[in-house]
């Protein structure tokens, strides 16, 4: 049978804007590369052109970065602070500023909750005899942020972007439960004669709204690193408007990672990870569906219902793995995959930092 949506699902959307800050962050945190004079090749260096790459193997914490006879290292930089008690502790630290751009694709389940119907803009009122079948969405998304490491272990950030995508929803109601709910439920008991052919069939009606918009976000990403291995919490709220939600949707992104570093030569590093992501994102959705109701006595060629409905995303969690490419010390590449649950999300994107 015909059917309208003039609603979206859009909770998934929230996810491609948030998730995209972790994986930028996971590089930076993880012996990052000191630019300078090449040093004399030993145990505690990994040197590539004009650039050294310092580790703590063979290397007591404490000890200062660089030959033992070199001058002592000064951080001329405003950001981080405490930046240059941590470098004569043997660390080295990232460029504190960045400037990422990053592209997104997205699919994941929704549910569909606590529904309430009106007719003709009248009072809504709760329903239970619905079907919404397995209602998902599909978006894609591109992100530009903007971070900064304002301590050591910590680095804080805003982004922005536009969204597209696209819901898909199928509901389904038995014919008698809707003419009950029309008043006409006689039309399925009559005191003589058949029952109408609408009481023994389940109307169905189909949306694939599609929409776009813009979000808005701001994070916090607290991070460590130990040799080669590296743990990062990045943490995200997001604020979205988009067509055919009248309302500010938001959202809250956790995402916990831990990887490991490779150093591979005159190529640079790379980083690899794995993880997992939280989103929490529910939505008060209305709109309307509208059925054929043609031959039903007492009522028109269509019947429009207007609805009010809870949407969340099914799954919560979802598994995360990805790796970082630092092809010089201002430039890198990620790319990073969202798995398992009923969510699947692609991430690719590149960072400047300075």
């Amino acid at each position: 049978m015909a059917g309208r949506g003039t609603s979206v699902l859009a909770s998934g959307l929230l996810l491609v804007a948030s998730i995209t800050t972790a994986a930028a962050e996971d590089r930076d945190v993880a012996q990052s590369k000191q630019e300078q004079a090449p040093a004399p090749a030993s145990a505690n260096y990994r040197v590539r052109g004009p650039e050294t790459f310092p580790t703590l193997e063979d290397r007591d914490l404490g000890h200062r970065f660089g030959p033992p006879d070199a001058d002592r290292r000064a951080w001329d930089r405003a950001l981080p602070f405490l930046a240059q008690k941590v470098i004569d502790l043997g660390f080295d630290l990232p460029n504190p500023y960045g400037a990422s751009f990053v592209g997104a694709r997205l699919r994941q389940d929704l549910v569909l909750e606590d529904l309430e119907v009106a007719i003709d803009g009248g009072e809504r009122q709760p329903i239970e005899w619905v079907d919404f079948g397995a209602p998902s969405s599909e978006q894609s998304t591109v992100q530009a942020k903007l971070d900064a490491w304002v301590l050591p272990f910590m680095n804080v950030y805003a982004l922005f972007g536009q969204i597209d995508g696209q819901a898909n929803l199928a509901l389904g109601m038995p014919g008698d439960k809707l003419l009950e709910f029309l008043g006409l439920g006689g039309l399925c008991n009559p005191p003589i004669g058949q029952p109408a052919d609408i009481c023994r069939r389940t109307l169905s009606t189909q949306a694939r709204p599609k929409y776009h918009g813009n979000n808005v976000g701001v994070g916090v990403n607290l991070a460590m690193g130990w040799n080669r291995f590296f743990v990062t919490l990045p943490i995200t709220y997001v604020w979205s408007d988009v067509s055919l939600v009248d309302t500010t949707i938001e959202a809250l992104n956790i995402s916990p990672r831990i990887g490991v570093t490779g150093d591979v030569g005159e190529m640079g590093v790379i980083a690899a990870f794995v993880g997992a992501t939280y989103l929490d994102a529910q939505i008060d959705l209305t709109g309307s569906f509208t059925f054929d109701t043609s031959g039903v006595p007492g009522l028109g060629e269509t019947t429009t219902l207007d609805f009010k409905i809870d949407q969340r995303n099914k799954d919560k969690w979802n598994y995360v793995v990805g790796a970082n490419w630092d092809v010089s010390k201002r430039w890198s590449v990620l790319i990073e995959a969202g798995v398992g649950g009923s969510r699947e999300n692609l991430i690719a994107g590149f960072t400047y930092r300075w």
